[in-house]
């Protein structure tokens, strides 16, 4: 594999896969395409890059990628009327643009696209949208599974559960927790009753590196399977707070029930269990969750175990 398209590559996921794919891969060539060009180059100043703003047609079939990382989105939990179209622009219309430049590339094999485990609000065994966000996601797809018969390329969906961990792009649960150790004032959180599947970002790192090490084991599945990225154990965010607790030897100063659930939050997502991802691609999440929050509060700027 030598040419690889990265969208998103700035995003939280991206900001830790990007290095890491240069680490593993000396010869690879990576186009990444952005909304702010500046700021992937400021980012990733590496020779193997090439950064480009939009959708360059012309750039695009000229580098011919062989397998793209769809990572881009526009990501919120809010039914706002002004999310709507920037919402739609990014999540749908952007991405279909994408897969009918791609689908003109004749050494394209590889779309991966994410999804998001709020497309599972009841269980994995069929979508069922929690927010207006996991809609567009959900919608997708079947642009995804359109280009893919259309244009003869395979398609994956990597769909990644609470991530924690690395490099930071906003604050996530797992900082707000770190945050309150023996902090003055009180965090304000919900009820705390969600049951989630933390996994580390190194872990869903390295899905997308096993994919790019090993595309062959792509070939007898079904096209447009989905591949759960989690740990498959669950933990509510109050035991998540005591499991802090413990490893830091501090206190964690939330008032719980301080901030209202979202409309139609999701109380239960657990990835399904990890044994299918061994069996299809023998890949499956390493990192134990008290190793991952250990290795986050080593490197918290204010706080030292």
């Amino acid at each position: 594999m030598e040419r690889l398209l990265i969208t998103g590559a700035t995003g939280f996921i991206g900001q830790n896969l990007v290095p890491e794919i240069i680490n593993q891969f000396p010869g690879i060539k990576i186009l990444t395409l952005n909304k702010c060009k500046d700021k992937a180059m400021d980012m990733f100043p590496f020779n193997p890059c090439e950064h480009v703003k939009g959708l360059p047609m012309e750039t695009i079939k000229r580098f011919n990628p062989e397998i793209a990382f769809h990572l881009a989105t526009f990501t919120t939990a809010e039914n706002s009327f002004d999310f709507i179209r920037p919402m739609v622009e990014t999540n749908i219309t952007f991405g279909t643009e994408l897969l009918s430049i791609l689908g003109d590339c004749p050494g394209f094999k590889l779309f991966v696209n994410t999804g998001s485990f709020s497309e599972y609000s009841d269980g994995t065994e069929k979508i069922n949208d929690a927010y207006l966000y996991s809609a567009t996601k959900s919608a997708f797809r079947v642009f995804v599974d359109y280009y893919s018969r259309l244009k003869g390329f395979k398609y994956i969906t990597a769909t990644p559960y609470s991530v924690y961990g690395g490099k930071p792009t906003v604050k996530r649960l797992m900082d707000y927790l770190i945050e309150s150790i023996n902090a003055e004032k009180p965090v304000s959180m919900t009820g705390g009753e969600q049951v989630l599947d933390f996994i580390h970002i190194n872990d869903v790192t390295s899905f997308f590196i096993h994919i790019l090490k090993n595309p062959a084991l792509l070939e007898s599945l079904h096209n447009g399977t989905e591949f759960h990225l989690g740990t498959g154990i669950g933990t509510s965010i109050k035991d998540l707070a005591s499991m802090v607790e413990e490893i830091s030897g501090g206190k964690c100063n939330i008032q719980w029930g301080g901030r209202l659930y979202r409309e139609q939050d999701i109380m239960y997502a657990i990835a399904p269990p990890t044994s299918k991802n061994r069996e299809r691609i023998n890949w499956s999440a390493r990192i134990a969750l008290k190793e991952g929050i250990s290795t986050m509060l080593i490197g918290s700027p204010r706080f030292q175990v």
